[in-house]
């Protein structure tokens, strides 16, 4: 499971932002309570904001493969306080160590009275991280059982296609009527097929076509070692594929000849790089 953080290259800059907002909130309002260079105020500052956004990498790990659910009420308690409690001392120990190699001893003395105010914007920064991570979990959690559905819903319906394949004639063209005429499209012509409700959009290197039909009629009748359903509403012409690549957890995507994109789920990704014999 990859970290929220690393799933885009903006999360992280988000939370660079974050923390430097933090750092400079934190010297704002310092300033006035000790006799400190706003200076040094800063460097404090940046010092515990970044070392929190650092703690907080390892936290989901936490947070994510811990279940907690399956302990007593006591026990939850007991663990939630102890793991807070080990990451702000880890926070505040790393940060005033920081602090007493990077500024003067005299100054560092001054900055011990804060100490109190520290450990409460603590609490209150864990309590926002944590909620948060939670909320994620659950929205993870969800997406993966509807993973595993599509998943179960692809394996019964790919069984029952491969039942009856034998007794299935392929087809090496499509008739498609737009308007009062009537075009034949060859299935070389074909680049992916779209499910559209109880139609199918047609793509092709003319045009697209919708056609009154369903895609399980496509997937029986065009040649499997050419036609791929890479997702539940999607047919492949595997020959337009330039590349693929991993995108977000388990799903995949398809870059085509033609510039466009497809997503590919985990069965469909499976099913492509059997027929391209990967």
């Amino acid at each position: 499971m990859i970290h929220p953080l690393f799933e885009h290259k903006w999360h992280l800059f988000l939370l660079a932002i974050a923390c430097l907002f933090m750092g400079v909130l934190q010297a704002v309002l310092l300033y006035p309570l000790v006799s400190v260079s706003i200076y040094y105020l800063l460097l404090d500052g940046l010092i515990f904001s970044f070392l929190l956004g650092i703690l907080s990498i390892p936290l989901w790990l936490v947070i994510r493969f811990v279940n907690f659910t399956q302990l007593s009420t006591i026990q939850r308690w007991i663990n939630s306080i102890a793991l807070c409690l080990l990451t702000l001392s880890t926070w505040l120990g790393a940060g005033w160590l920081l602090l007493y190699i990077c500024i003067p001893i005299e100054l560092f003395s001054l900055l011990l009275p804060t100490i109190p105010l520290r450990i409460m914007s603590g609490i209150l920064l864990y309590i926002i991280v944590v909620q948060r991570y939670i909320m994620l979990v659950e929205i993870y959690r969800i997406v993966e059982e509807e993973q595993k559905q599509d998943a179960i819903a692809e394996k019964i319906e790919q069984a029952a296609n491969f039942t009856a394949a034998d007794s299935i004639e392929l087809i090496d063209r499509i008739a498609v009527k737009v308007g009062q005429k009537i075009h034949v499209i060859a299935i070389n012509d074909i680049q992916y097929l779209q499910a559209e409700g109880d139609y199918v959009m047609i793509h092709t290197t003319e045009g697209r076509y919708l056609k009154e039909q369903t895609m399980k009629y496509f997937e029986q009748h065009l040649p499997q070692n050419k036609f791929v359903r890479v997702h539940r509403s999607c047919i492949v012409n595997v020959e337009i594929i330039s590349r693929v690549e991993l995108y977000e957890k388990q799903n995949y995507l398809l870059h085509l000849q033609n510039g466009q994109k497809i997503k590919a789920s985990t069965n469909g990704y499976k099913l492509l790089k059997k027929t391209l014999s990967l």
